[in-house]
């Protein structure tokens, strides 16, 4: 799972800003605070009833919730960019937070796009990086042939060149690996056969890992 979650436009940087600043205000969320920053500027806002919620059920979550939002230029677009809610999923509270997470991820995801002047990122490629005598990459493999996902298989095991591309995009050496490609040019390296995250990004529901 990505610690963030980013769009890129052609959109100015005080364009986006007074976007997404509008936008937040329009949600009821308060902006506590403006910073430039170089190239760009930074938001921080802040929504009681989310904060109440989160610290509420675990107090140890409060710095890792989302409270700002960068904008800043980066090679020639500008980037915006908040900390991914889904981060907050997990542990003895899912189940009590799950509402509070999904609202707080649709809203803050919405406002984002909506800055950028963008939609949801798309997927273009998968590529799974992969054993011969790996359990896990075969639990992968089956299961996105299961679902009709397109996907290159590379067996790193069979090709030096491609485990040593697959080291220098990660900075790991176990598999599965599995690369996505989006249709702005990002990537997301998912380790290890995180099904949950395929599930999310792949738009398959909660049941299908059954």
């Amino acid at each position: 799972m990505n610690i963030a979650y980013v769009r890129k436009t052609e959109k100015p940087v005080a364009e986006v800003a007074e976007r997404f600043a509008a936008g937040l205000k329009k949600e009821g969320i308060e902006v506590v605070a403006r910073k430039d920053v170089s190239k760009g500027t930074i938001i921080y806002f802040f929504k009681q009833s989310w904060t109440e919620a989160i610290t509420a059920a675990d107090h140890m979550l409060a710095g890792l919730m989302p409270d700002s939002a960068l904008i800043q230029e980066k090679e020639g677009k500008t980037m915006i960019a908040i900390s991914n809610p889904q981060i907050l999923a997990g542990g003895a509270h899912l189940d009590e937070l799950a509402p509070t997470i999904e609202e707080m991820d649709r809203v803050l995801r919405t406002l984002v796009n909506e800055a950028a002047g963008v939609g949801d990122p798309k997927l273009e490629k998968i590529t799974l990086y992969s054993t011969a005598t790996c359990p896990y990459c075969r639990m992968e493999k089956d299961y996105l042939e299961k679902h009709k996902i397109a996907f290159d298989l590379v067996m790193v095991d069979e090709d030096r060149k491609a485990a040593e591309a697959m080291v220098r995009k990660s900075g790991q050496t176990g598999v599965p690996q599995t690369e996505v490609l989006f249709d702005d040019g990002d990537t997301e390296i998912i380790m290890g056969f995180d099904r949950d995250r395929l599930n999310e990004l792949l738009k398959i529901g909660a049941t299908a890992g059954q």
